[in-house]
């Protein structure tokens, strides 16, 4: 039998078993649990199929309490099986446990590099700008006195640090912040196939952003870069992972860091108004400026 051949299989049976758990509405009964501890076996087999052996043994923990948590809320919706949510849940749970072995290789600098990267996200972000651009790059390297390469580096490492120990700190207090209790998820029931084409789709839309934004003045950049940063959030949150997330803008020429940074802390995000007052500008005339921002960006993905 081939490989291909013996996950179907497998993914028949678990379909199988969980509609007969579907079927049951009463979790604390006898039948319920019985399926429940059924389930897991097939599941096991099928995961050692879709990923490296050597992760899936070393996240058998977290494996074991996420099938539980997806067989309780898995939530049929258009477009999507329980096939390939339990896929996204798993990758998810195996990718975090190999995040938190990983760790130390953003810290593989010497004290001296470390406080470096501090004082050119700082000094960046004294003038208000983004340590992640390019031209700020360039300026700091001057600044520096380092090459553009190792000011990149540094910044890169430090905001992954960040990211990674973010990640880390969520995991390490339990299940009430569990990946599968924030809203991000929700809507990320995609086949690993679904997965990869929809990170592509956003990719080409960003860079497009980004494209018509390197072209704004710079008096216009200065607010544009929070607004428009405000608005891809709130629509990546809808269909993407947190750690996806931040994979997909934490270089962007437009991004607002500190909006990135209330973001990860779950904190309250600003409204358009309240932006608005912050730059002491009207909110009509905001929406008027970022509509007509997208519409360049629309008809340059149109073109």
């Amino acid at each position: 039998m081939t490989n291909n051949a013996a996950k179907q299989k497998k993914e028949e049976e678990i379909i199988a078993i969980f509609s007969r758990i579907r079927e049951i509405s009463d979790k604390e009964s006898l039948d319920y649990k019985k399926l429940l501890q059924k389930i897991y076996a097939p599941i096991w087999d099928w995961t050692l199929m879709c990923f490296r052996e050597e992760d899936v043994c070393k996240a058998s923990i977290e494996i074991t309490n996420c099938v539980k948590r997806t067989v309780e809320k898995y939530k049929e919706q258009e477009g999507s099986t329980y096939i390939g949510y339990l896929y996204t849940c798993l990758a998810t749970e195996i990718r975090h446990k190999k995040e938190k072995s990983e760790v130390k290789k953003f810290r593989m600098c010497t004290k001296d590099e470390y406080n470096r990267a501090v004082e050119l996200v700082k000094e960046a972000e004294r003038i208000g700008k983004n340590p992640s651009n390019e031209k700020v790059q360039i300026w700091l390297a001057k600044q520096a006195k380092l090459s553009v390469e190792e000011v990149k580096g540094l910044i890169l490492k430090y905001y992954q640090s960040q990211v990674v120990e973010e990640q880390i700190k969520q995991s390490e207090e339990g299940d009430a912040v569990s990946i599968f209790e924030t809203e991000a998820v929700h809507n990320n029931y995609l086949t690993p196939e679904q997965d990869v084409f929809k990170t592509e789709y956003a990719l080409e839309d960003l860079s497009v952003i980004e494209q018509v934004f390197d072209k704004c003045q710079n008096r216009q950049k200065e607010y544009l870069s929070s607004f428009i940063t405000l608005r891809i959030l709130q629509t990546l949150e809808r269909s993407f992972l947190i750690a996806q997330i931040v994979e997909l803008l934490q270089t962007r020429s437009f991004l607002d860091v500190d909006l990135l940074k209330i973001f990860l802390s779950n904190e309250s995000m600003p409204t358009q108004g309240e932006l608005a007052a912050k730059y002491g500008k009207d909110e009509g005339y905001i929406s008027n400026r970022i509509s007509e921002f997208f519409e360049k960006v629309q008809k340059k993905i149109s073109s």
